[in-house]
């Protein structure tokens, strides 16, 4: 007992000299004009370190590290970013259960607030089932090297994240890249779900950032399907448009998610590859909500494409490990789309806006579970191909008011007729269509991006940016659900082109900033949506405030 008391002792004053020695090196404890009171380092040496805070109820986040081996410079990323985040990722593990119980008006999974030991049993089967799956293809001899050795990056921060908030320090571990961390690495109790424990397993990692696409694998099931359509009110997300004006180009999104979202921002660097993005929770590999930039000139979006129809892969590669890959190691559009589409799960079908700055090319990746459509333009018309999965024919005819030369829209319904036909698609929110015509046109500046991407007609709460919880708006599908747009972001080409010019190193009185973001939900009859005001006092809340209310902040980077 004296001994591990001891360590412990040890371990504290390692972090805390650890941090001290960061903060002196950075010259950023105190004494500064940026909102550094909740602000806390962590660093394991002078080749990984981290930085947390909140500012105007925005978490941000920024983690750098670098080795000579990628998957160690992964894995010592993982963990500062699991030291950093703690508490808050096992506060994202139960939020996510409440938000499938409150946004489902069926209650179909979990059935009640908060999951029985059998739906946690039945989720975690699926769960083992991908991560199984996912492993035997990083082993197989037919998957390409390059794509392996960048999903190994992935696997082993992710590692390291559950790490940093199980274990005091790193494990010694062979980053040769022939062993992986499969099922036989874990004890049994880290391959089990939990709800409401005060620790956090694997699995509970795992199913933070894999929960949209297990949703959709039980939404899409043969038990809760009749003749192949789902009878389950399927989560809508997002808003979004990428525009056009002169030789800039612009970027927005917001996301529609349950108010339990702890929606915040992340910055990662490992070995030189830097992405800054919206991160729908904390302890994400990627950004999951889809929005943000890498320092190879890529900048993306996407939006949730609305569906009653799928064919969802348990054993397939599950969109959260394909989106994190193009996202953070694209170098082109075409690298982007090769990356998105080296699967087809079937779940979390999305349509990602994606644009090169260095050379002001965008596309556009949609899909359905048989078929990737995609985009690509140099400011003309766009060209279109098509990829089947099934050998079938994919038609390339798209619907010309949501793709112009000028402008992308996002709106949870695909511009592909075919991926809306394979889908079964329906627009819930037609009023967005008739705005972004209407308003995009004029979005010729940052500002006129962020108005846009927050624009709230008094008359319809489900507008661009907008609120399910109180009852009305239009639709042909209502329904009265603690759910809205939480946050939006903005974003231009000239702040990826000088995203691209920093060093990477991490400096916390660098005056760096990335893209804009407000975290809160509209203003209706002049309030945001408050729980403790709401139809849903009762919810407990984890790490989000009662308020869900905000202001467009441009977010620090702390990078040089």
């Amino acid at each position: 007992m004296e001994e591990a008391m001891s360590e412990k002792r040890r371990d504290l004053t390692r972090s805390i000299t650890l941090t001290t020695l960061l903060c002196l090196l950075l010259t950023a404890c105190s004494g500064t004009d940026s909102p550094s009171s909740n602000r806390t380092s962590y660093s394991l040496d002078a080749n990984a370190s981290g930085v947390i805070e909140k500012v105007n109820n925005i978490v941000n986040m920024t983690v750098v590290s670098k080795d000579a081996n990628d998957l160690k410079a992964e894995y010592r990323a993982g963990f500062v970013q699991g030291k950093l985040q703690g508490r808050q990722i096992i506060s994202a593990r139960d939020n996510n259960w409440d938000d499938a119980y409150l946004v489902d008006p069926g209650h179909t999974f979990p059935k009640q607030p908060g999951p029985t030991r059998a739906e946690l049993d039945q989720a975690g089967s699926l769960l083992n089932a991908n991560y199984n799956a996912f492993i035997a293809y990083l082993r197989s001899p037919t998957t390409d090297t390059t794509t392996a050795h960048l999903l190994k990056r992935l696997l082993f921060r992710m590692l390291g994240i559950y790490h940093g908030v199980s274990q005091t320090q790193p494990a010694a571990l062979d980053f040769s890249g022939t062993w992986l961390p499969d099922s036989s690495y874990f004890k049994a109790a880290e391959l089990v779900l939990g709800y409401e424990t005060p620790s956090l397993t694997f699995l509970d990692l795992y199913y933070v950032n894999a929960n949209f696409d297990m949703m959709d694998v039980i939404a899409n099931s043969p038990e809760l399907s009749v003749n192949g359509i789902s009878t389950v009110e399927q989560n809508d997300k997002c808003s979004a448009f990428l525009k056009r004006s002169g030789n800039e180009i612009y970027l927005t999104h917001n996301s529609w998610m349950g108010f339990l979202s702890q929606s915040m921002t992340q910055t990662i660097n490992v070995n030189g590859d830097m992405t800054t993005m919206n991160a729908a929770t904390p302890g994400l590999i990627g950004s999951d909500t889809d929005f943000g930039y890498n320092n190879k000139g890529i900048m993306f979006n996407e939006t949730t494409h609305r569906s009653s129809r799928s064919v969802t892969k348990t054993d397939g590669i599950w969109l959260f490990w394909r989106s994190a890959l193009a996202e953070q190691f694209s170098s082109s559009v075409d690298d982007f789309f090769k990356y998105i589409s080296i699967d087809n799960s079937g779940t979390y079908l999305n349509g990602y806006m994606v644009a090169d700055v260095k050379n002001n090319e965008t596309g556009l990746v949609e899909m359905s579970y048989r078929c990737f459509i995609y985009y690509k333009s140099t400011g003309g018309p766009y060209t279109v191909t098509a990829k089947s999965l099934d050998g079938g024919a994919c038609s390339t005819a798209y619907d010309l008011e949501l793709v112009t030369p000028d402008y992308l829209m996002g709106i949870n319904y695909p511009a592909s007729y075919q991926v809306a036909q394979d889908l079964r698609s329906t627009d819930n929110r037609p009023a967005r269509r008739v705005q972004f015509k209407q308003l995009l046109p004029g979005v010729d500046s940052i500002e006129k991006a962020k108005s846009v991407i927050t624009y709230t007609d008094p008359a319809n709460p489900l507008s661009i940016f907008g609120r399910w919880d109180l009852g009305y708006g239009q639709t042909p599908y209502p329904k009265l659900i603690p759910d809205g747009a939480v946050d939006a972001k903005a974003a231009s080409g000239s702040m990826v082109r000088s995203f691209m010019g920093l060093s990477g190193a991490l400096d916390l009185s660098a005056g760096s900033s990335g893209f804009w973001m407000l975290y809160g939900s509209p203003h209706v009859n002049g309030a945001p949506f408050v729980w403790s005001q709401s139809a849903w006092k009762w919810q407990k809340l984890r790490d989000v405030p009662d308020r869900i209310d905000g202001t467009f902040t441009l977010m620090p980077l702390y990078l040089r």
